[in-house]
């Protein structure tokens, strides 16, 4: 046997083996299709990322409270501001009005 048919013998075996494992990742995908569907798989898929984002999150918070605290004051204070700056704005209006 030449040199050519060896090697043609050998492209053929890592091709069918090639063949073997895509079939059964497909034969796999198959199933999983038929048992969950397209929309149990983007749930999973979803429900997933958001386990991850969570613990990213919470890692986050382990690892720079000072910084979320903060952040979190600061959104408070932001959402709050206008009564804020109307009980700021009384308060002065009230004390202006014992001074006179």
């Amino acid at each position: 046997m030449g040199k050519q048919a060896a090697q043609v013998l050998a492209d053929r075996a890592a091709r069918d083996a090639a063949k073997a494992k895509f079939d059964g990742h497909y034969q796999a995908f198959k199933a999983d299709m038929d048992e969950r569907g397209i929309g149990g798989r983007i749930a999973e898929e979803a429900l997933d990322q958001a386990k991850l984002m969570f613990d990213e999150a919470v890692a986050m918070v382990e690892e720079h409270p000072a910084a979320i605290g903060g952040t979190l004051a600061a959104l408070v204070l932001w959402f709050l501001r206008n009564p804020i700056i109307d009980l700021a704005q009384r308060l002065l209006d009230s004390v202006r009005d014992r001074v006179s």
